[in-house]
Protein backbone atom coordinates (compact mmCIF):
# COMPACT_ATOMS: atom_id res chain seq x y z
CA UNK A 1 0.00 0.00 0.00
CA UNK A 2 1.25 3.23 -0.83
CA UNK A 3 1.40 6.12 1.32
CA UNK A 4 0.89 9.90 0.60
CA UNK A 5 4.43 11.52 1.07
CA UNK A 6 4.35 14.24 3.96
CA UNK A 7 5.17 16.96 1.67
CA UNK A 8 1.56 16.15 -0.40
CA UNK A 9 -0.27 16.12 2.58
CA UNK A 10 0.76 19.84 3.93
CA UNK A 11 -0.12 20.86 0.34
CA UNK A 12 -3.82 20.10 0.30
CA UNK A 13 -4.19 21.76 4.15
CA UNK A 14 -6.07 24.83 3.79
CA UNK A 15 -3.22 27.95 4.56
CA UNK A 16 -4.32 29.62 8.06
CA UNK A 17 -3.75 33.15 6.16
CA UNK A 18 -7.13 32.11 4.23
CA UNK A 19 -9.12 30.44 7.00
CA UNK A 20 -12.27 32.59 8.10
CA UNK A 21 -10.59 32.37 11.86
CA UNK A 22 -7.70 34.33 10.66
CA UNK A 23 -9.65 37.13 8.51
CA UNK A 24 -11.83 37.45 10.86
CA UNK A 25 -8.92 38.29 13.85
CA UNK A 26 -6.95 40.54 11.32
CA UNK A 27 -10.17 42.52 11.04
CA UNK A 28 -10.27 43.19 14.41
CA UNK A 29 -7.38 44.13 14.68
CA UNK A 30 -7.03 47.00 12.07
CA UNK A 31 -10.51 48.20 13.27
CA UNK A 32 -9.12 48.42 17.03
CA UNK A 33 -6.02 50.22 15.92
CA UNK A 34 -7.84 52.80 13.58
CA UNK A 35 -7.32 51.71 10.29
CA UNK A 36 -11.20 50.91 9.80
CA UNK A 37 -10.90 50.70 6.05
CA UNK A 38 -8.55 47.72 5.85
CA UNK A 39 -11.10 46.03 8.19
CA UNK A 40 -14.17 46.78 6.38
CA UNK A 41 -12.25 45.32 3.16
CA UNK A 42 -11.10 42.13 5.44
CA UNK A 43 -14.53 42.13 6.42
CA UNK A 44 -16.66 42.40 3.26
CA UNK A 45 -14.12 39.93 1.75
CA UNK A 46 -14.98 36.90 4.23
CA UNK A 47 -19.03 37.60 3.47
CA UNK A 48 -17.97 37.06 0.01
CA UNK A 49 -15.63 34.46 -0.17
CA UNK A 50 -17.40 32.05 2.61
CA UNK A 51 -21.36 31.34 1.85
CA UNK A 52 -22.02 28.35 3.74
CA UNK A 53 -23.84 29.97 6.41
CA UNK A 54 -24.58 33.14 7.56
CA UNK A 55 -22.45 35.71 9.16
CA UNK A 56 -24.50 37.80 11.18
CA UNK A 57 -21.29 38.96 13.41
CA UNK A 58 -19.12 39.63 10.36
CA UNK A 59 -22.52 42.00 9.26
CA UNK A 60 -22.51 43.37 13.32
CA UNK A 61 -18.85 44.33 12.79
CA UNK A 62 -19.71 46.27 9.23
CA UNK A 63 -22.30 48.09 10.77
CA UNK A 64 -20.07 49.23 14.10
CA UNK A 65 -17.90 50.40 11.85
CA UNK A 66 -20.54 52.50 9.91
CA UNK A 67 -20.05 50.61 6.39
CA UNK A 68 -23.63 50.74 6.60
CA UNK A 69 -24.51 50.08 2.80
CA UNK A 70 -21.92 46.95 2.69
CA UNK A 71 -23.72 45.17 5.27
CA UNK A 72 -27.25 45.64 4.02
CA UNK A 73 -26.01 44.40 0.33
CA UNK A 74 -24.84 40.89 2.35
CA UNK A 75 -27.73 41.13 4.32
CA UNK A 76 -30.66 41.67 1.68
CA UNK A 77 -28.82 39.10 -0.74
CA UNK A 78 -28.74 36.79 2.37
CA UNK A 79 -32.77 37.21 2.85
CA UNK A 80 -33.28 36.34 -0.53
CA UNK A 81 -31.69 32.77 -0.08
CA UNK A 82 -33.73 32.44 3.21
CA UNK A 83 -36.76 30.50 2.98
CA UNK A 84 -37.74 31.50 6.47
CA UNK A 85 -37.90 35.33 7.51
CA UNK A 86 -35.46 35.75 10.00
CA UNK A 87 -35.89 38.19 12.74
CA UNK A 88 -31.99 38.32 13.06
CA UNK A 89 -31.65 39.95 9.42
CA UNK A 90 -34.60 41.79 10.32
CA UNK A 91 -32.80 43.62 13.09
CA UNK A 92 -29.58 43.90 11.49
CA UNK A 93 -31.30 45.42 8.53
CA UNK A 94 -32.98 47.95 10.49
CA UNK A 95 -30.09 48.97 12.26
CA UNK A 96 -28.53 49.59 8.45
CA UNK A 97 -31.69 51.82 7.79
CA UNK A 98 -31.25 53.81 10.67
CA UNK A 99 -27.72 54.39 9.85
CA UNK A 100 -28.72 55.75 6.52
CA UNK A 101 -31.52 57.46 8.24
CA UNK A 102 -34.34 55.45 6.26
CA UNK A 103 -36.48 55.53 9.70
CA UNK A 104 -39.90 54.23 8.13
CA UNK A 105 -38.09 51.55 6.70
CA UNK A 106 -36.37 50.58 9.77
CA UNK A 107 -39.32 50.83 11.97
CA UNK A 108 -40.75 48.04 9.54
CA UNK A 109 -37.95 45.91 9.72
CA UNK A 110 -37.95 45.99 13.94
CA UNK A 111 -41.57 45.58 14.10
CA UNK A 112 -40.86 42.28 12.12
CA UNK A 113 -38.39 40.99 14.32
CA UNK A 114 -40.46 42.20 17.37
CA UNK A 115 -43.22 39.80 16.13
CA UNK A 116 -41.04 36.94 16.23
CA UNK A 117 -39.36 37.61 19.25
CA UNK A 118 -40.58 39.97 21.51
CA UNK A 119 -38.61 38.92 24.73
CA UNK A 120 -35.81 40.50 22.99
CA UNK A 121 -34.78 43.93 24.37
CA UNK A 122 -32.30 44.99 21.98
CA UNK A 123 -35.19 44.90 19.10
CA UNK A 124 -37.19 47.07 21.18
CA UNK A 125 -34.53 48.96 22.21
CA UNK A 126 -34.23 49.69 18.24
CA UNK A 127 -37.44 50.58 18.02
CA UNK A 128 -37.57 53.20 20.54
CA UNK A 129 -34.43 54.71 18.42
CA UNK A 130 -36.81 54.88 15.55
CA UNK A 131 -39.37 56.14 17.75
CA UNK A 132 -37.57 58.82 18.44
CA UNK A 133 -36.09 59.84 15.61
CA UNK A 134 -39.81 60.50 14.22
CA UNK A 135 -40.28 62.65 17.44
CA UNK A 136 -43.25 60.36 19.29
CA UNK A 137 -41.40 60.00 22.88
CA UNK A 138 -44.47 58.22 24.05
CA UNK A 139 -43.66 55.32 22.02
CA UNK A 140 -40.17 55.56 22.72
CA UNK A 141 -41.02 54.99 26.35
CA UNK A 142 -43.67 52.53 25.48
CA UNK A 143 -40.90 50.58 23.59
CA UNK A 144 -38.11 51.06 26.92
CA UNK A 145 -40.88 49.75 28.95
CA UNK A 146 -41.15 46.46 26.89
CA UNK A 147 -37.62 46.26 26.68
CA UNK A 148 -36.93 46.48 30.59
CA UNK A 149 -39.60 43.37 31.05
CA UNK A 150 -37.61 41.79 28.52
CA UNK A 151 -34.44 42.74 30.47
CA UNK A 152 -35.60 43.94 34.22
CA UNK A 153 -31.89 44.32 35.29
CA UNK A 154 -30.44 46.46 32.41
CA UNK A 155 -29.90 49.32 33.97
CA UNK A 156 -28.92 51.32 30.83
CA UNK A 157 -32.05 51.23 29.49
CA UNK A 158 -33.69 52.89 32.96
CA UNK A 159 -30.71 55.21 32.37
CA UNK A 160 -32.39 56.03 28.91
CA UNK A 161 -35.81 56.50 30.02
CA UNK A 162 -35.17 58.53 32.76
CA UNK A 163 -33.39 60.98 30.19
CA UNK A 164 -36.14 60.97 27.85
CA UNK A 165 -38.62 62.05 31.43
CA UNK A 166 -36.04 64.64 32.70
CA UNK A 167 -36.42 66.01 29.20
CA UNK A 168 -39.89 66.44 28.57
CA UNK A 169 -39.78 67.93 32.45
CA UNK A 170 -41.38 64.30 33.97
CA UNK A 171 -39.21 64.56 36.99
CA UNK A 172 -40.93 62.42 39.12
CA UNK A 173 -40.84 59.71 36.36
CA UNK A 174 -36.99 60.44 35.69
CA UNK A 175 -36.11 59.83 39.96
CA UNK A 176 -37.93 56.52 39.77
CA UNK A 177 -36.22 55.56 36.51
CA UNK A 178 -32.78 57.07 38.26
CA UNK A 179 -33.65 55.27 41.19
CA UNK A 180 -33.87 52.29 39.76
CA UNK A 181 -30.10 52.79 37.99
CA UNK A 182 -28.69 53.07 41.08
CA UNK A 183 -30.06 49.74 42.47
CA UNK A 184 -28.98 48.03 40.03
CA UNK A 185 -25.80 49.29 39.87
CA UNK A 186 -25.00 51.07 43.10
CA UNK A 187 -21.17 52.16 42.39
CA UNK A 188 -21.94 54.46 39.43
CA UNK A 189 -21.48 57.78 40.02
CA UNK A 190 -23.59 59.64 36.62
CA UNK A 191 -26.73 57.42 37.90
CA UNK A 192 -26.37 59.28 41.50
CA UNK A 193 -25.61 62.01 40.24
CA UNK A 194 -28.86 62.39 37.49
CA UNK A 195 -31.08 60.68 40.92
CA UNK A 196 -29.62 64.36 43.05
CA UNK A 197 -30.45 66.45 40.03
CA UNK A 198 -34.08 65.14 40.04
CA UNK A 199 -34.00 65.74 44.11
CA UNK A 200 -33.30 69.21 43.34
CA UNK A 201 -35.88 70.09 40.68
CA UNK A 202 -38.10 68.73 42.90
CA UNK A 203 -37.18 70.80 46.30
CA UNK A 204 -35.93 67.81 47.97
CA UNK A 205 -32.63 69.00 48.97
CA UNK A 206 -31.99 66.54 51.85
CA UNK A 207 -32.49 63.95 49.34
CA UNK A 208 -30.61 65.86 46.26
CA UNK A 209 -27.80 66.18 49.55
CA UNK A 210 -27.24 62.23 50.23
CA UNK A 211 -27.39 61.56 46.46
CA UNK A 212 -24.32 64.05 44.98
CA UNK A 213 -22.47 62.95 48.41
CA UNK A 214 -22.94 59.22 46.94
CA UNK A 215 -22.10 60.37 43.04
CA UNK A 216 -18.87 62.39 44.85
CA UNK A 217 -18.16 58.83 46.36
CA UNK A 218 -18.05 56.99 43.50
CA UNK A 219 -16.85 59.44 40.96
CA UNK A 220 -15.13 62.60 42.88
CA UNK A 221 -14.80 65.26 39.98
CA UNK A 222 -14.45 69.20 41.12
CA UNK A 223 -18.10 69.51 39.73
CA UNK A 224 -19.68 67.22 41.54
CA UNK A 225 -18.38 69.05 45.01
CA UNK A 226 -19.69 72.19 43.91
CA UNK A 227 -23.39 70.68 42.90
CA UNK A 228 -22.70 69.33 46.49
CA UNK A 229 -21.86 72.42 47.93
CA UNK A 230 -25.09 74.26 46.40
CA UNK A 231 -26.72 71.68 47.58
CA UNK A 232 -25.93 72.03 50.75
CA UNK A 233 -26.17 75.87 50.94
CA UNK A 234 -29.48 75.76 49.56
CA UNK A 235 -30.38 73.79 52.58
CA UNK A 236 -29.31 76.13 54.76
CA UNK A 237 -26.12 74.13 55.76
CA UNK A 238 -23.92 76.67 55.23
CA UNK A 239 -21.26 75.04 56.87
CA UNK A 240 -20.99 72.29 54.65
CA UNK A 241 -21.22 74.21 51.76
CA UNK A 242 -18.36 75.97 52.28
CA UNK A 243 -16.41 73.05 53.08
CA UNK A 244 -17.59 71.46 49.46
CA UNK A 245 -16.74 74.77 47.62
CA UNK A 246 -13.62 74.95 49.26
CA UNK A 247 -13.16 71.72 48.06
CA UNK A 248 -13.69 72.33 44.56
CA UNK A 249 -11.35 75.20 44.29
CA UNK A 250 -8.74 73.19 46.17
CA UNK A 251 -8.62 70.54 42.76
CA UNK A 252 -9.91 73.50 40.56
CA UNK A 253 -8.76 76.93 41.77
CA UNK A 254 -10.22 77.84 38.10
CA UNK A 255 -13.41 76.81 38.71
CA UNK A 256 -15.47 80.15 37.77
CA UNK A 257 -19.24 78.59 39.46
CA UNK A 258 -18.11 78.03 43.17
CA UNK A 259 -15.82 81.20 43.23
CA UNK A 260 -19.02 83.16 42.34
CA UNK A 261 -21.17 81.47 44.58
CA UNK A 262 -18.96 80.97 47.67
CA UNK A 263 -18.31 84.62 47.17
CA UNK A 264 -22.00 85.44 47.53
CA UNK A 265 -22.35 82.91 50.47
CA UNK A 266 -18.74 85.09 52.33
CA UNK A 267 -21.29 88.68 51.03
CA UNK A 268 -24.17 86.63 52.91
CA UNK A 269 -22.18 86.37 55.73
CA UNK A 270 -20.66 90.17 55.97
CA UNK A 271 -17.25 89.07 55.09
CA UNK A 272 -17.02 91.64 52.14
CA UNK A 273 -13.42 91.17 52.04
CA UNK A 274 -13.04 87.13 51.10
CA UNK A 275 -16.05 87.59 48.99
CA UNK A 276 -14.27 90.40 46.94
CA UNK A 277 -10.78 87.92 46.86
CA UNK A 278 -12.79 85.29 45.23
CA UNK A 279 -14.54 87.82 42.47
CA UNK A 280 -11.46 89.06 41.71
CA UNK A 281 -10.41 85.53 40.52
CA UNK A 282 -13.80 84.91 39.03
CA UNK A 283 -13.31 88.60 37.02
CA UNK A 284 -9.75 87.18 35.79
CA UNK A 285 -11.01 84.25 34.24
CA UNK A 286 -14.67 86.38 32.78
CA UNK A 287 -13.70 89.70 32.66
CA UNK A 288 -17.04 90.54 30.30
CA UNK A 289 -19.69 88.87 32.72
CA UNK A 290 -22.06 91.46 33.37
CA UNK A 291 -23.38 89.59 36.45
CA UNK A 292 -20.08 89.25 37.81
CA UNK A 293 -19.16 92.52 37.56
CA UNK A 294 -22.37 93.78 38.98
CA UNK A 295 -21.99 91.76 41.98
CA UNK A 296 -18.15 92.40 42.40
CA UNK A 297 -19.80 96.18 42.57
CA UNK A 298 -22.82 95.06 44.85
CA UNK A 299 -19.60 93.79 47.56
CA UNK A 300 -17.47 96.73 46.91
CA UNK A 301 -20.64 98.83 48.10
CA UNK A 302 -20.54 97.25 51.22
CA UNK A 303 -17.05 98.30 51.78
CA UNK A 304 -18.15 101.67 50.97
CA UNK A 305 -16.40 102.06 48.29
CA UNK A 306 -19.43 103.24 46.01
CA UNK A 307 -17.47 105.58 43.43
CA UNK A 308 -15.50 102.37 42.24
CA UNK A 309 -18.53 100.28 42.11
CA UNK A 310 -20.35 102.75 39.84
CA UNK A 311 -17.58 101.94 37.28
CA UNK A 312 -18.31 98.42 37.47
CA UNK A 313 -22.09 99.04 37.24
CA UNK A 314 -21.41 101.05 34.37
CA UNK A 315 -19.08 98.49 32.99
CA UNK A 316 -21.55 95.85 33.58
CA UNK A 317 -24.73 97.83 31.43
CA UNK A 318 -22.40 98.46 28.57
CA UNK A 319 -22.59 94.81 28.34
CA UNK A 320 -26.12 94.42 29.12
CA UNK A 321 -27.70 97.47 28.36
CA UNK A 322 -31.27 97.64 29.99
CA UNK A 323 -30.44 94.81 32.61
CA UNK A 324 -33.43 95.60 35.33
CA UNK A 325 -30.87 94.69 38.22
CA UNK A 326 -28.06 96.32 36.88
CA UNK A 327 -29.90 99.61 36.67
CA UNK A 328 -31.39 99.28 39.94
CA UNK A 329 -27.95 98.71 41.63
CA UNK A 330 -26.37 101.28 39.92
CA UNK A 331 -29.33 103.90 40.68
CA UNK A 332 -29.39 102.95 44.01
CA UNK A 333 -25.57 103.54 44.27
CA UNK A 334 -25.61 106.67 42.54
CA UNK A 335 -28.06 108.10 45.10
CA UNK A 336 -26.13 107.23 48.54
CA UNK A 337 -23.14 109.37 46.60
CA UNK A 338 -25.99 112.08 46.31
CA UNK A 339 -25.98 112.02 42.26
CA UNK A 340 -30.09 112.96 42.50
CA UNK A 341 -30.49 113.65 38.89
CA UNK A 342 -28.68 110.91 37.68
CA UNK A 343 -30.15 108.77 39.96
CA UNK A 344 -33.66 110.01 38.68
CA UNK A 345 -33.02 109.61 35.19
CA UNK A 346 -31.91 105.88 35.66
CA UNK A 347 -34.97 105.06 37.76
CA UNK A 348 -37.02 106.22 34.62
CA UNK A 349 -35.01 104.00 32.54
CA UNK A 350 -35.55 101.41 34.91
CA UNK A 351 -39.47 101.94 35.13
CA UNK A 352 -39.54 102.07 31.27
CA UNK A 353 -38.31 98.63 31.20
CA UNK A 354 -40.24 97.17 33.76
CA UNK A 355 -43.65 99.87 35.02
CA UNK A 356 -44.31 97.42 37.76
CA UNK A 357 -40.67 97.09 39.27
CA UNK A 358 -42.02 98.53 42.89
CA UNK A 359 -38.36 98.55 45.08
CA UNK A 360 -37.86 101.11 41.52
CA UNK A 361 -41.07 103.24 42.71
CA UNK A 362 -39.81 103.26 46.19
CA UNK A 363 -36.02 104.15 45.37
CA UNK A 364 -37.49 107.15 43.74
CA UNK A 365 -39.82 107.81 46.38
CA UNK A 366 -36.55 108.17 48.73
CA UNK A 367 -34.82 110.19 46.02
CA UNK A 368 -37.58 112.89 45.45
CA UNK A 369 -38.25 113.01 49.31
CA UNK A 370 -34.31 114.08 49.77
CA UNK A 371 -34.41 116.53 47.66
CA UNK A 372 -38.44 117.90 49.26
CA UNK A 373 -40.43 117.13 46.26
CA UNK A 374 -42.86 115.38 49.77
CA UNK A 375 -45.89 115.17 46.76
CA UNK A 376 -43.81 113.71 44.10
CA UNK A 377 -42.21 111.45 46.17
CA UNK A 378 -45.60 110.21 47.94
CA UNK A 379 -47.24 109.70 44.48
CA UNK A 380 -44.36 107.08 44.39
CA UNK A 381 -44.43 105.48 47.70
CA UNK A 382 -48.42 104.66 46.57
CA UNK A 383 -47.67 103.20 43.51
CA UNK A 384 -44.67 101.02 44.96
CA UNK A 385 -46.93 99.88 47.40
CA UNK A 386 -49.83 98.98 45.02
CA UNK A 387 -46.92 97.11 43.07
CA UNK A 388 -45.59 95.14 46.36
Amino acid sequence: MNLPLASDVKEKRPYLKNSYLWNSLLAQWHYHFGTSEVAILKWVDILNRDSTKPHFKVAQNLIDAQAFQEARDYLERLESEQKEESPEINYLLARCYVGQALIPQAKKRIEKAIQVRPQNSSYWDLLADCFLELGDWREAIKSLSNSLRAAPKHAETNYRLGIIYAFHNESLEALRCFQGCCQLEPRNSLYWEMKAEMHLLLQQLTDACNSFEKSLRYGGTPDLAARLAYCYIQNNQIKKGIKYYKLTLKYEPDHYDSLSNLAAVYQNQDRSQDALKLLERAISIYPKDPILLNNFAFTLVHQGRTRKAAEYYREALELTPNHPLILYNLCVCLSRKGNWQESIDLVNQLLEIDPHHSAGWALLGNIYDQIDQSDTAIDCFNKALKLA
